[in-house]
């Protein structure tokens, strides 16, 4: 269990590493290709669960549940596709609700650990109020550019990297 643990940390840092250095270079190119990926994903497994749903008879059993999470996935698909520009708008606020909450975890994880260790690790406070005041500018400041955003945000990812990475290399002492 805790071996799962120490390499879900070491994933998790590697994975936010890669996010934030995507983010950080970022381009409109990138940002269509990312678009079409998505498009592709949710009509494949919309089109899986449908046919699944079929293929395996649920609906004689009146269970509509693959089918109902197919037609959604295609919706979101076609809604991915055709409203691009309008998810380009709306991503400021989606970094933002991401910042806050990320936030809100590591001001969490920061009492957690000092309550349960007795040992103030600070970096964990200082990202959570970087989050917070990141949130607070994506809200106030929409007008930004998206790909400052993602630049800001791929900063702050790499910062948590690194912080997962140093508790993971903290967690192989002990």
């Amino acid at each position: 269990m805790i071996e799962d643990s120490k390499l879900s940390l070491l994933l998790t840092s590697f994975l936010s590493l890669v996010l934030g250095i995507t983010l950080i270079v970022s381009t409109e190119d990138l940002l269509i290709s990312i678009n079409y990926v998505l498009v592709c994903i949710f009509a494949i497994v919309g089109v899986i669960q449908i046919i699944g749903f079929f293929i395996s008879k649920q609906y004689k059993k009146n269970i509509y549940n693959q089918l109902i999470l197919g037609s959604i996935f295609l919706w979101l698909a076609l809604f991915i596709y055709i409203y691009y520009t309008m998810l380009i708008i709306i991503l400021p606020i989606i970094f933002s609700l991401y910042s806050i909450i990320m936030g809100i975890i590591l001001m969490i994880k920061y009492f957690n650990i000092k309550e349960i260790t007795k040992i103030k690790y600070k970096r964990y406070l200082i990202l959570s109020i970087l989050s917070f005041i990141l949130g607070v500018v994506l809200i106030l400041k929409p007008m930004l550019s998206v790909y400052t955003y993602f630049k800001i945000t791929g900063v702050y990812i790499i910062l948590v990297a690194i912080s997962y990475f140093i508790e993971y290399i903290h967690s192989l002492k002990h």
